[in-house]
Parts: C-alpha cells; sequence; structure tokens
C-alpha cells in the first residue's frame, strides 16, 4: 500500500503518516518497493512489512527440551536449535537456554536486528509479571522466569503460556486468516486450551482459562495426580503415551521413538497413537458442545501426526452434541518440529503490531507524532 492509502485508510494526513512511516522503515519495520511499472502522474510507491531485516527470537520452556528460534514477521523459521535439560531446576535449564539463544544470535543473526524475545511454557502463567505459577509436567512453580532473563535476552520480552502463543500464532499466519472465533487445544508433554473471540484471546479471570488436563476422557481407573482418574492429561500427553507404550511391550524412551515407530507400520505404535486422538477427541466434543466454535484447531503432537487424525475426528462426530458437524470443524495446526518456539515468538510479533513505535522506543514515538 502506498502512503496515501495508508493515510485514506486510516483518517490521517499524508503528513503523519510520512513521520510514522519514515520511522518504522528507518527501524527496519517497514519498506519501500518499486514504483508500479507504468503508472501515470506522480509515482506512489507502495510500502510493505520489512521481511528481511529483522528477527524475533521464540522460546518454548519444556519440561525437559526447550526449543529456541529465529524467526522472521513472516512466522517462518531463520535458524533454531534443541536444548535438552531433563532432570534440571529451572536455574540450571535457564541458564543452558539463555547461552543456546547467545550462541543460536551470535552465528546466525548476522546484521539482522532481534525485535525482541517471546517466550511461552505450559501451565498456568503470569504473563504480566513473567511467573511461571504452576506448570506441572516440568515441576515448575512460581518460578520468577523474567526476572532470571532481565537484560540477558533481546528486549521486549513477553512470557505467556503455550496455549495462548499458539492461539496467537493461529491469529497471525494460520487458521486466524480464515477465521477469528476458534477453540486451540495444545496436546504436548502439557495439555491446555484457549478461547479466541472476535480476534481477542480469552485468559480468563485468573489468567488459569482453558484448562482442560482434568477433563475425564476415560473410564480406565489410571490415576491421576489431581487425586481422580481418567483425566486427559494421564491418557493423552505425550508422557502418557510414552508410558502407555512402555506397558504394550514397545522398546521407547519418549514420544518421538513412538512416532517414529508409527511411521515404520508398527501396528501396536499406531494402535497407541489412534487411542491418544480419541481420547484428545472426547476432550475437543466437550469444548466445542460449550463454547460451538466456527473451528477448533490441535496443536502439538497430533498436528504432528496427521495420519491418524481420522481417529480424532471420528471420536468428535460420535460425542459431541451436533455430531459430523462439529467433527467437520476440527482442523490441525502447524506440524513444524519447532511450532512450538514459533507460537512463543507469535506473542512478540503481537505486541509489534500493536504498538511498533513503542517496541521501538519513547523517543521514535515521540519524533513520529510531533
Amino acid at each position: 500500500m502506498s502512503r496515501s492509502e495508508i493515510a485514506a485508510q486510516l483518517g490521517l494526513s499524508a503528513a503523519s503518516v510520512t513521520n510514522i512511516t519514515s520511522v518504522l522503515i528507518n527501524d527496519k519495520l517497514l519498506e519501500a518497493m518499486p514504483s508500479p511499472v507504468g503508472a501515470q502522474g506522480r509515482p506512489r510507491v507502495p510500502l510493505q512489512v520489512d521481511y528481511h531485516s529483522t528477527l524475533v527470537l521464540g522460546i518454548h520452556l519444556g519440561p525437559r527440551t526447550t526449543g529456541v528460534v529465529l524467526m522472521g514477521l513472516d512466522g517462518k523459521e531463520r535458524a533454531a536449535v534443541l536444548v535438552p535439560h531433563a532432570g534440571m531446576g529451572p536455574g540450571e535449564s535457564i541458564e543452558l537456554v539463555v547461552s543456546a539463544a547467545e550462541k543460536l544470535i551470535d552465528a546466525h543473526a548476522d546484521r539482522h536486528i532481534i525485535l525482541g524475545t517471546g517466550i511461552a511454557t505450559g501451565g498456568i502463567v503470569d504473563r504480566a509479571s513473567g511467573v511461571v505459577v504452576d506448570n506441572p509436567a516440568a515441576g515448575w512453580q512460581n518460578v520468577r522466569v523474567m526476572d532470571m532473563l532481565r537484560g540477558r535476552l533481546p528486549a521486549p520480552v513477553i512470557v505467556d503460556n503455550n496455549a495462548r502463543a499458539a492461539a496467537q500464532s493461529e491469529l497471525l499466519y494460520g487458521h486466524g486468516q480464515r477465521s477469528d472465533d476458534f477453540v486451540l487445544m495444545v496436546i504436548t508433554a502439557d495439555i491446555g486450551s484457549v478461547m479466541v473471540n472476535s480476534g481477542r484471546i480469552r485468559s480468563g479471570f485468573s489468567q488459569t482459562a482453558g484448562q482442560i488436563a482434568h477433563l475425564r476422557v476415560s473410564d480406565e481407573l489410571r490415576d491421576c495426580p489431581c487425586g481422580r482418574t481418567g483425566c486427559l492429561s494421564v491418557m493423552a500427553s505425550d508422557d502418557a503415551v510414552t508410558r502407555t507404550a512402555i506397558e504394550h511391550g514397545l522398546v521407547v524412551g519418549n514420544i518421538d521413538d513412538v512416532l517414529e515407530l508409527a511411521s515404520q507400520g508398527d501396528s501396536e505404535a499406531i494402535e497407541i497413537l489412534e487411542q491418544r486422538n480419541r481420547y484428545v477427541g472426547r476432550a475437543a466434543s466437550s469444548l466445542l458442545d460449550i463454547h460451538d466454535p466456527e473451528l477448533l484447531v490441535v496443536a502439538g503432537t497430533p498436528a504432528e501426526t496427521p495420519a491418524f487424525f481420522g481417529s480424532l475426528v471420528a471420536e468428535v462426530a460420535r460425542y459431541a452434541h451436533a455430531g459430523h458437524d462439529a467433527a467437520s470443524r476440527v482442523v490441525l495446526s502447524s506440524d513444524h518440529i519447532f511450532s512450538l518456539s514459533l507460537f512463543a515468538g507469535a506473542t512478540l510479533v503481537d505486541a509489534l503490531l500493536a504498538d511498533p513505535l513503542g517496541v521501538l522506543g519513547l523517543g521514535d514515538a515521540e519524533a513520529a507524532v510531533s
């Protein structure tokens, strides 16, 4: 779009748009494109988001492995690394993650501007204070992540729940371009969900909305730490799948081993994954019945095994009140190996789009509107 088109759409003066876009071009958030060939009169120089000069750091703090990714404003990975930290406490884990992030930036950022850092993790996260209140899968409680990271990663830094981060990524780059009314489920080692209504992510009164880990999805008497049995977390999480595979005699150490066996055609591994998806489908049915969204998006491990997606959809058709109509609204999210880290980066991109001059710094903002 040209400056004059931007001014017309926003109801701003041409001078204001020129001042603001000049700041954004100078800070590599916008770039001027060649004028249309054959245009008559004074050429209107189109502007677009600069996807080439800037990067965002995205970090998914997993319970045993953390993904760190450098991504562009287009949501695409430029470079990434996995950081194992099984058995370590939050302090030691974060030290490893910071070190890996620094090395990734040194090796791959080149002359790019790093606009900030988006961090996401499972469980209950207080975004305002940057505190992981409770992440059962990692065993973290009241971990002040923001304080531990202040001044050590590209600022600003945002810490959020991974389901909310996934929903933000969907709004920017995924199914949110088709609908801004959806419920998203994240099924990994962590279990969570989030509701998006008219493009707004609902966190809940105490930022605990979407805690679906203890929905009962099975009559099996498998004990859950919450004191009940048959909860989604102990039937369908990545750890639950791994434990079930071991109980069935498969030689596996984690969910990736189960996925690998299934990809090789192992019938036992395939059935275990299909059963997991049926449990997820039962939980999805409840969310569809309660919220009646236009779409229900499933992210995490099920998205990495789309071959078994039919089991999930069939279970929704069986259990949801709307039956096959509800099942037709269930879709998969990204199956990228670093999808959770890309989701985390999307929280920073959203903050940048909401207030680019603020993210760049107050001085630039004042100069642009003066």
